[in-house]
């Protein structure tokens, strides 16, 4: 038996592990931003826009607007209160596990669209993860008439900055992509 090399000491086996599952808990929640769904056309191509306001108090539609605004820029649309577009966004997060479902007023619906992905949190999260989920819709300011829909999300820690300029740019190349 003296050809037999000795085993490692367990405790070396486990501190791999340890380190591998933090490895993995870091970025766990992570999922990148991505358009959700895209509903409509614009017509092309668009020259300038009226992108609506938020009010003051609104930080993350604020901030949302001014990367909306910077991508429009960037790719030589105007931003005009004369534009015959008009442009409005939403944003919300929510805790990860929280599902939004779509139905119609007064009606029972026992299989409800999802609107939202959930994610419950797992034991190796290091964090809680939540959803940002962002809207841009288009009017014809003539007509009324909504033109277009596009809605992006990502979900990450609550701690962490929210990928605003992805989901703007992701927004924007929706858009402008018809």
């Amino acid at each position: 038996m003296d050809h037999l090399r000795p085993a490692r000491p367990i405790r070396a086996r486990s501190w791999i592990v340890a380190v591998g599952a933090v490895s993995l808990a870091a970025c766990s929640v992570q999922t990148p931003p991505g358009i959700r769904t895209s509903v409509g056309s614009t017509p092309t191509p668009i020259s300038s826009i009226h992108l609506i306001e938020p009010e003051s108090e609104q930080a993350q539609r604020t901030q949302l607007h001014a990367a909306i605004a910077r991508q429009l820029r960037d790719r030589g649309v105007a931003l005009s209160q004369d534009a015959n577009i008009v442009a409005d966004l939403a944003v919300s997060m929510s805790p990860s596990p929280v599902g939004i479902y779509a139905s119609e007023a007064g009606q029972t619906d026992t299989e409800p669209a999802s609107m939202a992905t959930t994610r419950e949190r797992r034991w190796y999260d290091a964090c809680e993860a939540v959803r940002l989920q962002a809207s841009l819709v288009l009017f014809n300011r003539e007509s009324g008439v909504q033109m277009k829909t596009s809605k992006a999300e990502s979900m990450g820690c609550a701690e962490a900055e929210p990928p605003v300029d992805e989901i703007a740019a992701l927004l924007v190349e929706d858009l402008l992509a018809d």
